[in-house]
């Protein structure tokens, strides 16, 4: 395979150039962590069951559930997903990994870091397994300014990886609070970097989709929490090649009011990801009911694949039939 196309060096220092910031101060002194609002719950999931079964009492509705035995393995799922690739059978080296994903009848997947892979591999099994990767985690950590040329020279090599392998997603993670800096001044360089790194992947035609983290339960001492803090960054950058990943799981925890913030972020968001609450596993273990969550990002008019960054509980394969299960009681639901 050949070396990843590179961003030329005049344009990387032409980006390197001191940017301006439109983020007002209000804006960055409202990042703060609010408490966490479990709202799709399975105190929703009982509702939905019991009007589920007055509707067919009177003769007016019908099923909204599926058993297990309903949902048949490597049938075409309704919405689209994408297995990470990290997180399934995780055991395995990472091109084995990608043979399970097809066997399991799954045509996209995700991961995170590229340099430890062998892309000349993954390309070659991407054509033999018609498999197409969706996105990889690009850089973590851009709350200092400093930081921000080491950034820019990641991202001019990330861009090349994204252009063989033929996806057009690269991760971001804003990254630990920078001792020593306000919330402010640490806003300011997330936004400017951003903005920065809008302008490399543009002619490029890819998004940077930025992730919040929950400081709850996983991830302690992030400066972008929330999906409200996020979508005040996007905004300040102002730039359509960047967006935001809203993780449901992540904003379970930190947030809750999932139907919301989906309907109120969609034009934000550029991507979605799911697990269940607690323990970050496959649907219908946890607390968040995922039949009416997917039906509301179908509702949103998204296309892309959805992330499954979640650990099977116990087998791979019965974590995407709960996927599969979870997505058939969708599209019952979206039908009703």
């Amino acid at each position: 395979m050949e070396q990843p196309a590179a961003v030329s060096r005049g344009r990387l220092r032409s980006v390197l150039a001191t940017f301006g910031t439109t983020l007002p101060m209000s804006a960055a002194d409202s990042f703060r962590m609010t408490p966490s609002k479990f709202v799709a719950t399975r105190r929703s999931a009982i509702a939905a069951a019991g009007a589920a079964g007055l509707a067919w009492m009177s003769g007016l509705g019908r099923a909204t559930t599926c058993t297990r035995s309903d949902v048949k393995p490597h049938e075409p799922t309704w919405l689209t997903y994408a297995v990470n690739a990290e997180m399934f059978w995780s055991n395995l080296p990472f091109e084995e990994r990608l043979k399970r994903i097809a066997e399991a009848g799954f045509a996209h997947y995700e991961f995170w870091p590229w340099r430890n892979k062998n892309l000349d591999r993954v390309a070659e099994l991407n054509r033999e397994l018609g498999l197409k990767p969706v996105q990889f985690t690009a850089f973590w950590g851009i709350t200092h300014p400093n930081r921000r040329d080491l950034f820019l020279n990641d991202l001019a090599e990330a861009i090349g990886v994204a252009q063989t392998l033929g996806l057009d997603l690269l991760t971001v993670v804003a990254g630990e609070e920078s001792p020593g800096l306000s919330r402010d001044e640490q806003t300011r360089a997330v936004v400017e970097t951003l903005r920065a790194g809008a302008e490399l992947v543009a002619p490029a035609g890819i998004t940077l989709i930025l992730e919040p983290l929950n400081v709850l339960v996983d991830h302690p001492k992030q400066l972008v929490v929330t999906s409200q803090q996020a979508a005040q960054v996007i905004d300040a950058v102002g730039s359509p090649h960047v967006k935001i990943l809203f993780d449901v799981y992540h904003q379970q925890i930190s947030e809750g009011n999932l139907s919301g913030n989906i309907r109120a972020h969609k034009e934000r968001i550029g991507y979605y990801q799911i697990a269940d609450h607690p323990g970050r596993n496959e649907p219908f273990t946890g607390e968040i009911h995922y039949p009416h969550i997917l039906k509301v990002i179908h509702e949103t008019g998204q296309t892309r694949p959805i992330g499954l960054e979640l650990r099977p509980r116990r087998d791979p394969l019965q974590a995407l039939a709960a996927v599969r299960r979870a997505d058939a009681e969708a599209r019952v639901l979206a039908q009703a």
